[in-house]
């Protein structure tokens, strides 16, 4: 059994802490990952479009990885507005291959909060390189997809897609308002 596990290159072990004892260990359980054969073509784009904004890029002496979502950080107001945009076709993957509403709602809690703390300057910087939404909004998808059912056609989530564009861009506009506002203040103010 375990000679079959470990010929799979698609069956990963992520350690976990077992608190049985008194001295903690670490258990391995297994977290099967499909791979990308497996997948249908449009998730298998949508995980290549999530690397590339999360893992794009090593940072050398670390095991730390970062991405264009991160670079867009950088430039000021517009950046995140820009990557949050983008952000949001994994969304639509979820409401194309049927995500509970509940989870595809976490997945746009995941890009605001991202957009939102990306805005402070230095330290949105920061927390770009660190939060990696699009990789975890992807997870959410390849986890709470419906497999029974055939996924919906653009047509049939145009209404919601365009809702949630709307918010996100709104909540992004507004966002980048409210910064240019702050450092025109604390320009008057010196």
């Amino acid at each position: 059994m375990l000679g079959r596990l470990e010929s799979r290159p698609y069956i990963f072990s992520r350690p976990t802490v077992c608190i049985a004892r008194s001295m903690a260990r670490k258990v391995l359980v297994p977290e099967v990952v499909e791979p990308d054969e497996a997948l249908p073509p449009d998730l298998r784009a949508l995980r290549r479009f999530a690397r590339l904004m999360d893992e794009a890029f090593p940072i050398p002496g670390t095991r730390k990885r970062f991405g264009v979502d991160a670079a867009l950080g950088l430039i000021p107001v517009v950046g995140d507005v820009i990557a949050s945009l983008m952000a949001l076709w994994i969304v639509f993957g979820a409401l194309r291959h049927r995500v509970p509403m509940r989870k595809v709602l976490r997945m746009l809690v995941n890009i605001l909060l991202d957009a939102a703390v990306g805005a402070v300057p230095v330290f949105g910087d920061i927390f770009d390189f660190l939060f990696e939404e699009n990789m975890m909004n992807l997870q959410i998808l390849l986890k709470y997809r419906d497999r029974k059912r055939p996924p919906r056609s653009a047509s049939q989530i145009a209404g919601v897609a365009t809702l949630i564009v709307a918010v996100v861009l709104g909540f992004t506009i507004l966002l980048a308002l409210s910064v240019i506002a702050a450092v025109l203040a604390l320009i008057r103010n010196r």
